[in-house]
This record gives structure tokens, sequence and C-alpha cells, in this order.
């Protein structure tokens, strides 16, 4: 039996799940990088409203430069497919172009951004990372992401920093239904190692993470960058800490 504490509670775990950005990497570092590329694309575009676009997307930006992201915004926490039809919608609205024209363009700069966007310049592992993985790897305990990012950016971003090949999963929102917080991505991990939802842990910086492991009947942990993500997990079921580092593997107790 292998069991994991999370600060002053102790579990027993049989796998772990880990959100990406915020948790594993400082997520306004790579948000920002990731913003200014967006902009840049969606800005070629004649017409295009992009402050309007920055205000709904949650981008601060100060003298043209991206400044912050908030947490809880579209950009921070919807996921690509959600993103490109919210930017669709002001496409066409503020160039009354057919619907169909308008989603085209935007999945078209969404994914032109993305050849555009070199993830491993826009990196900042966050304390804890990538010990933990290599905690779970010594105790064999199988351990993956679920992230509402895409899959190749995130196994580039890992093997940045570690191994992405000893990730025993990825999920990401175009392998379910429904999103986050929706259980369906740890209800699809379950299914993959056939271990039962209860002994699964899910480790998230948002409240969208614990919301779902609540949802699982899984094991929540949070660890928020801020006071209001705190008090946002705090309405869910689930153990918070500061840091990855609060997390220790016990083996063989």
């Amino acid at each position: 039996m292998t069991q994991i504490r999370a600060g002053k509670e102790i579990f027993d775990v049989d796998a772990v799940v880990f959100d990406k950005d915020g948790l594993l990497f400082d997520s306004q570092y790579f948000w920002k990088a990731l913003a200014e590329i967006r902009i840049e694309t969606l800005s070629e575009y004649e017409g295009f409203p992009i402050d309007k676009w920055c205000s709904l997307f949650g981008v601060e930006r100060e003298d043209g430069k991206v400044v912050s992201i908030h947490p809880a915004g579209i950009f921070a926490i919807a996921s690509p497919y959600e993103e490109t039809i919210v930017t669709a919608s002001l496409l066409h609205e503020a160039t009354g172009q057919e619907w169909e024209a308008c989603r085209s363009m935007a999945s078209q700069a969404f994914h032109q951004s993305d050849i555009r966007f070199d993830v491993r310049k826009a990196l900042l592992p966050k304390p804890g990372f990538p010990a933990i993985f290599q905690q779970l790897r010594e105790a064999g305990i199988p351990y993956g992401i679920a992230t509402s990012d895409d899959a190749h950016r995130t196994r580039v971003s890992v093997d940045q920093f570690d191994r992405a090949d000893a990730l025993r999963f990825i999920v990401t929102p175009v392998e379910v239904k429904r999103g986050k917080p929706n259980p369906d991505m740890l209800i699809l991990i379950s299914d993959l190692l056939g271990i039962p939802l209860n002994r699964i842990m899910m480790i998230g910086d948002s409240y969208v993470d614990v919301q779902m492991a609540q949802a699982a009947g899984s094991i929540g942990v949070g660890i928020p960058d801020d006071n209001m993500m705190r008090e946002k997990m705090m309405a869910f079921e689930c153990t918070i800490i500061d840091s990855l580092e609060e997390l220790e593997v016990m083996r063989g107790r």
C-alpha cells in the first residue's frame, strides 16, 4: 500500500492526476507569452476588436504589452475549442461575415498562433516539480496530466524538465464529452488504469480541478496561487496546501 501525505493529511492512493498550467508551471509566465502570440495573430485580421477580446478573455494590457491574465477568466480556464468559438463570435459581431467563415478564421488564427508559439521559452517550473514526478516513479505509482491545454504542448513542456514518456496518460478536452469541472476526465483515467475513482488523487491550482475531483468521488488537493482561488476551492471537498513540496510519497507504510 502506498500513501501520500498532502500537508497534514495522509491518503491511500493508487494513481495521481496533475493539472499543468499554474501547478507544474508558473501560469502567468506561460499565459502572458501565449496571449502575446494570440493577439499578434488576431491583429492580422482587419477590424478584429483586440481590446474587447482582451477584456472578455481576462487579458490585461498596458502600453500594448500583456501584463497579467485573470486566473478565473476565459483565457485561463476555457479549452482551446471554447476559446475559438468565443473568438469566432467576436469576429462575427465585428465584421458581419457568415458564421462558418468566422469560425474558420478563428480556428485558423489559433492554429497559426500555436505554430508560432515556442512553449519551451514560456516555461517556469513551480517549486516541487519535477521532484514529485520522480518520487511517484520510484514508488511505482502511475501518474499523468489532465489539462485544458493540448497534448503535444503538454509533452513538450514536461520533456523540458523531466520525462514525458513516463506519463501514463495525458487527457485533454478532445478525449471527453465534457471538460472540467465535470468528472469525465477522471472517469476516463479510472477506466484506462483500472483504478477506482476513490483511490485517484487529483491535484490542481484551480477550483475547477477540485470541483472535478469532488464530482468524480476522487481525492482533491488544491494548490492555489492566491487567496481568491483558495476561497473558491473551500466550497468543495478537498485538501488545500501551499506547494507541491508539501506532497510526500510514503512507501511501504
